[in-house]
């Protein structure tokens, strides 16, 4: 059914106003209002045919809130009636008496739901005799037929239920299970009624206007026919009593300041001509205002409620008015007060201090000349704040009453009639009187005042007096009322809580005794003189009564130390305490010595002040001033930070030029400035108060967090809001000494420059060193042109490559060329070689592998190089290097025209390996250039390879290597120390800067790896195939997930199974001992994923990789592909090619035990022929191999290193390759395989964070927790 419930409820509103009383419908309305907390299980049953709804609530109680109530209603919307009703509540039970029960259905299988049908029948329980038919809660018996329709309806319902019912009534839609017609949105019905309402009421209003003007002339006339007439005697003329007519701006308020015992209170009158009403309810006027009601107030005043028809000043009350009501009404809500009804205020509104003054500032104030000439300070009239004239603000005092008079006390002119007064803008004139005087037997101090407070109004943003000022010859001791209401300023503030006492309308003033007089002097005195006012102690009261203690410290520094003296001093009579056994010239007055023995002492707090200097000054002598040694330092902090806030405590503080200078007042800062000298960077600490050879020293106490350090001069420095942070961060990164920094200039390598760039602020880096950085960070393309016969050669970014390593050599550096595998390294590094052809040999170490390959890429790219490979037995090797060391050594230096030259061998060619055994006979040799090609052959520094290669001398070093970090951050640091030695520091104190921080979790983790990417950034060029490459084919990624099935299912769970108990029981000790044997299980386990027959001999012939590898070689080689398939093992290889011969595929296999040279030539056959497999072991072929004849890569095992995976993708898709190249890494589900994918992730992100490369963590950097994870 379609309700409209606007149209359709009215019936059900007047139903409530009549049957509840007001007491329950009010507390209903607070439950209906806060309803999204109180109700629950809001329901509504639509029974179409009979034109009737059902509703049903569950309502918390608000005594019990745990307490829930079952309430029903049903509604006959075709009668209007109320046909049932029930709460479970014990007012509508009344302990199961008389309640409306219901015949119950099961509707929609649920008790909560009931229907009314026309044939139903309904049973009320009638209890009239308990409950009376005007009570509360009446129910009626439906049984009785001879009841009228109208002894049939309720006589009272309980708050549940009206409160159901109103939120019915306002938010229908609330219920679920209610359908409503549609209609205009309730809110916007609402305000267009509203706004109907008003210019309903304006037209009624105009109707009415007119209306009364007509007969305001009829009457007219009929009079004047009658005086025309002579009709009638002559009648006294009357005031006029007919209405005024209200115009826009014409109506305004005249508001009047009640000052009871109690409170404030506001009251106000409503004037419009000579219209003049009190304002009789403030609250509905308010409310009048903002819903434009037609109100009258007499005969003579009525008008429709809007604020245009306020004049500006009234305007403004009225807004204050407004929020004043709002406040009151936001309080009631908080306490839960509130259920529905406005609040109400009648004729007085009470205010708060804060609302007080808020209605004062509505007023503009005199100032204190024009107050001064008034002869009369209780004027009528207030100037209005927006300057329309004047305008009375009238002020009613209660609370100032005679001694004798009447309990109230109406402020009133001479007419009798309450006046206004004048708000005076700024602090009343305080004078105060002392005098000693005895009375009875008590004796003391008596102050008179020149002003009588009356009262003081304390606002959120300032506050007022009301004050009377007291002529000096005045009688009228006894006459009380208010002169002025004083708007003060904050200067009076301190004062503000004395001064109504101090003030009081007590003729005879205030009253203290002798015994308080001196707390009086020390407490209220200085804040009568903090706020301006004179408080000036007569001689007299002094001499009787005794004047304040004022100590006094006197504080210096000789070239022994600080000295202190102390004095107390008594109006004009000063002692000495400290020293105590001699007076100083000028303490005590010669001609006053006789008084002085009369002045009264207060000696206790004299002796606290010099057990005050005791305690801070170690040296004490009675005849000497009290003392702090040069030398105790501590004593002397104590004195200069502490102790000088104690003496202030006490009395004040005078201290010499020479003591203030003792703490310097402005914290330290020492900048350090860069510059470049000579490809040097020069550091230069910068500090204006700190001497230049006092900044080590500094710093040291800075470092050892001590909060102050003390200068040569004796100077203290206070270390808290130091400005030193810059320094010791780049003295630490640098090992920089106390020595070193207390030289002035500091010189260190230019490599040193990029770390300083990212710490030191832009201001302190000279231009020179800003050119220097630029430099090498922004590469010029114009200044290196790329060698004739290779710019038809390099692409763009190897260009790029070539420019960057050509900058490196021309200021001094070394680097890594990082490029991803397949961009094309070698040949950038040729590029190079050859635009430095002439400056001496180049030497290049690679892998035994590559040896030829590198020759092969010379003769390709370089024809014109001449090129030596090392290679051969040892006494080949030693006659070649021999060879290259003569040459060297012969044009060592030699110059045409200011060119270096050299014509002997321009490349060196050999393996790792051999350069190990050979590293002595290179002791001769003197390369220009020196590059490491795989450089991660040397990761670990302690290895004979790396050492080798640091012992060779060369004028210029390049590393190049696809993963410059496979393991952890010590590989890096071993690269770096070849390149660049000193650059990293040693690997000691690499360790403890950077590599702990970074590899543990916590806040240093960042901080130092963005220290070190600055430090090492720029030395390291990173390319990615994706980024530069835009025309090699793509390279697609693909895991195969296979299942172990069967025997080996079993044999892995075994081994695993038996592993985890192996690892969970021993301990971190038996752990490292045996680490080498539990790497070698897990070995197996890998083993067994790939086929059990690895680690059993007699296993069965069951390998599900197996299956699945030849399954997709042959899908491939449907598809016209060739493959690689690389494994880590190389029986797992033997496998491979044993399954594949059996179905007739031909392959080649290359391993580490194939030759080198038969290495390269077994990828020459593939990439020409149409052999379609090739199987290689991860090792022997992930670097130096060009594969590209294959366009399939199948890893038949996950290696630890996905670097090492990578390298060997990388044979195939690189540059040449035609076709997109897919990548398969087959994978047995629910194994340590699995796992090892997470972890690769887990470890790839460290070497990402410097080289955006990809490389993982190799097994022997596993932990015992790791290796726990891969098995769970």
């Amino acid at each position: 059914m379609g309700v409209q419930v606007a149209d359709t409820l009215a019936w059900l509103s007047d139903e409530l106003r009549s049957e509840c009383s007001q007491p329950v419908l009010q507390r209903a309305r607070g439950i209906a209002n806060q309803w999204r907390s109180k109700m629950e299980d809001l329901h509504c049953l639509n029974d179409t045919a009979s034109n009737r709804i059902t509703l049903y609530a569950t309502i918390r109680g608000t005594t019990s809130p745990s307490r829930r109530y079952e309430v029903q209603a049903t509604l006959d919307f075709a009668d209007e009636l109320f046909l049932a009703r029930y709460c479970s509540c014990p007012a509508f039970s009344g302990s199961q008496r008389g309640y409306g029960s219901y015949r119950t259905f099961d509707y929609h299988n649920s008790p909560k739901y009931r229907s009314f049908d026309d044939d139903d029948d309904y049973d009320y329980v009638d209890d009239y005799d308990d409950f009376g038919s005007g009570s509360t809660y009446g129910h009626v018996n439906d049984d009785d037929d001879s009841a009228s329709s109208t002894s049939r309806r309720y006589t009272g319902m309980c708050k549940h239920v009206a409160a159901m019912l109103l939120l019915f009534l306002q938010q229908p839609e609330r219920f679920r299970g209610f359908h409503a017609a549609a209609a205009t949105p309730r809110a916007l019905a609402d305000y267009m009624r509203s706004l109907d309402a008003k210019s309903n009421n304006a037209g009624e209003n105009a109707q009415l206007d007119v209306l009364k003007r007509i007969i305001n002339a009829k009457s007219r006339l009929i009079e004047e026919q009658r005086g025309a007439s002579g009709q009638g005697a002559a009648k006294p003329k009357r005031k006029s009593s007919a209405p005024v007519d209200v115009k826009p701006g014409s109506v305004y308020l005249e508001p009047t300041l009640i000052n009871g015992h109690d409170a404030l209170r506001l009251s106000l009158r409503i004037r419009c001509g000579d219209a003049d009403y009190a304002l009789k309810n403030i609250s509905r006027f308010v409310a009048d205002m903002r819903t434009g009601t037609y109100e009258s107030y007499g005969k003579k005043l009525a008008f429709t409620h809007t604020p245009d028809m306020l004049d500006p000043f009234s305007l403004k009350l009225y807004r204050f008015l407004q929020q004043v009501i709002a406040s009151r009404t936001a309080a009631q809500l908080q306490n839960g007060y509130y259920y529905g009804e406005a609040v109400r205020i009648d004729r007085e509104l009470v205010l708060t201090d804060w609302e007080a003054c808020d209605l004062l500032d509505l007023f503009h104030a005199v100032t204190q000349d024009e107050y001064k000439e008034h002869e009369s300070k209780a004027r009528g009239f207030l100037r209005t704040s927006d300057g329309d004239g004047l305008r009375r603000l009238l002020i009613e005092d209660f609370q100032r009453t005679k001694k004798s008079g009447p309990s109230r006390i109406h402020m009133a002119n001479e007419g009798g009639e309450p006046f206004g007064l004048d708000i005076v803008e700024g602090d009343p004139t305080f004078t105060f009187k002392a005098s000693y005087v005895h009375e009875g037997t008590a004796s003391g101090v008596r102050i008179t005042s020149n002003q009588s407070i009356s009262d003081v109004i304390n606002g959120r943003n300032g506050f007022y007096i009301f004050s009377r000022e007291r002529p000096d010859d005045s009688t009228e001791t006894d006459r009380i009322g208010i002169d002025g209401l004083f708007r003060c300023t904050d200067k009076l503030r301190p004062a503000l809580q004395v001064l109504p006492d101090l003030c009081s309308d007590d003729p005879d003033g205030v009253f203290i005794a002798e015994n308080d007089w001196p707390m009086f002097a020390r407490t209220i005195v200085p804040k009568l003189t903090e706020a301006g006012i004179g408080f000036d102690i007569p001689q007299e009261v002094t001499e009787a009564v005794g004047t304040e203690c004022r100590i006094e410290f006197y504080l210096d520094r000789d070239l022994y130390g600080i000295t202190c003296e102390a004095v107390a001093k008594y109006g004009d009579f000063t002692f000495q305490l400290v020293p105590t056994a001699k007076e100083l010239r000028g303490v005590i007055n010669p001609d006053s010595r006789s008084k002085a023995s009369l002045v009264k002492r207060d000696l206790s707090r004299e002796s606290f002040a010099v057990q005050v200097v005791r305690q801070l000054c170690p040296t004490w002598s009675s005849i000497d001033v009290a003392r702090v040694k040069e030398e105790d330092e501590q004593a002397i902090l104590l004195m200069l930070t502490d102790g000088v806030q104690i003496l202030k405590s006490v009395g004040q503080v005078f201290s010499t030029a020479a003591f203030d200078g003792m703490m310097q007042p402005n914290p330290p800062s020492v900048k350090v400035g860069l510059s470049i000298d000579s490809n040097l960077v020069e550091i230069s600490p910068i500090a204006d108060e700190v001497p230049m050879n006092e900044v080590g020293a500094l710093l040291d106490s800075y470092r050892r967090k001590r909060r102050y350090h003390r200068l040569k001069n004796g100077t203290f420095v206070d270390l808290k809001e130091a400005d030193l942070h810059e320094l010791d961060q780049v003295s630490t990164d640098l090992d920089l000494s106390e020595k070193q920094l207390d030289s002035g200039i500091i010189k260190i390598p230019g490599y040193q420059a990029f770390l300083l760039d990212a710490q030191v602020d832009d201001e302190d880096k000279s231009a020179s060193f800003v050119d220097y950085v630029n430099d090498v960070k922004i590469v010029d393309p114009k200044r290196y042109e790329v060698p004739e016969r290779l710019k038809t050669v390099l692409r763009p970014y190897q260009v790029e490559g070539f420019q960057w390593l050509s900058t490196l050599w021309d200021k001094g550096f070394g680097g890594i060329l990082a490029d991803e595998m397949g961009l094309g390294k070698s040949v950038q590094l040729l590029s190079l070689i050859e635009a430095r052809k002439g400056n001496g040999p180049s030497l290049i170490v690679c892998p035994a592998s590559l040896v030829y390959n590198w020759a092969a890429e010379c003769e390709k790219f370089a024809g014109d190089l001449t090129v030596e490979v090392i290679a051969g037995t040892k006494a080949q090797r030693r006659k070649a290097i021999a060879t290259v060391a003569a040459q060297s050594q012969e044009n060592d230096g030699a110059t045409t025209n200011g060119t270096t030259t050299y014509d002997g061998t321009d490349v060196v060619i050999t393996s790792y390996d051999l350069l190990r055994r050979d590293v002595d006979d290179y002791a001769a040799c003197h390369f220009a250039l020196m590059a490491l090609d795989e450089a991660q052959y040397i990761k670990n520094h302690a290895t004979k390879v790396a050492k080798s290669v640091k012992q060779v001398t060369a004028d210029h070093r390049f590393a190049l290597t696809g993963t410059p970090i496979e393991n952890r951050l010590s590989e890096l640091w071993s690269i770096f120390d070849f390149l660049m030695p000193g650059l990293l520091g040693t690997y000691t104190k690499f360790r403890e800067k950077y590599e702990q921080p970074i590899m543990a979790p916590g806040p240093e983790h960042s901080v130092m790896a963005d220290k070190l990417q600055a430090l090492v950034g720029l030395f390291i060029k990173r390319r990615l195939k994706k980024d530069v490459l835009t025309d090699l084919p793509d390279k697609f990624e693909n895991v195969l997930t296979v299942k172990l099935e069967g025997e080996q299912r079993k044999l892995y769970a075994a081994h695993e199974q038996r592993l985890r108990a192996t690892l969970t029981k021993a301990s971190d000790a038996d752990f490292n001992t045996k680490k080498i044997r539990i790497l070698a299980e897990f070995t197996l386990l890998r083993e067994i994923c790939c086929d059990p027959r690895l680690v059993y001999a007699d296993a069965k012939n069951a390998s599900a990789k197996l299956d699945a590898i030849v399954e997709l070689v042959a899908t491939c080689m449907g598809e016209g592909k060739k493959v690689f398939v690389f494994s880590q093992f190389t029986s797992f290889l033997e496998l491979i090619g044993t399954r594949l011969a059996e179905q007739g595929v031909e392959y080649y296999t290359i391993t580490g035990e194939t030759p080198k040279k038969r290495r390269v030539e077994l990828v020459d056959e593939f990439n020409g022929n149409d052999v379609p497999v090739f199987l290689i072991s991860l090792k022997a072929g992930n670097t130096g191999l060009n594969l590209v004849g294959a366009s399939v890569v199948v890893h038949a095992d996950p290696w630890w290193n996905a670097a090492a995976q990578n390298q060997a993708t990388d044979r195939a898709h690189r540059i040449g390759q035609t076709q997109d190249v897919n990548v398969y890494q087959i994978v047995a589900k629910d194994t340590i395989e699995e796992r090892i994918l997470k972890l690769q992730e887990k470890k790839n992100k460290l070497a990402r964070q410097f080289t955006d490369g990809t490389a993982s963590g190799g097994v022997g950097t596993l932990s015992k927790d790791d290796l726990l994870g891969l098995l769970s």
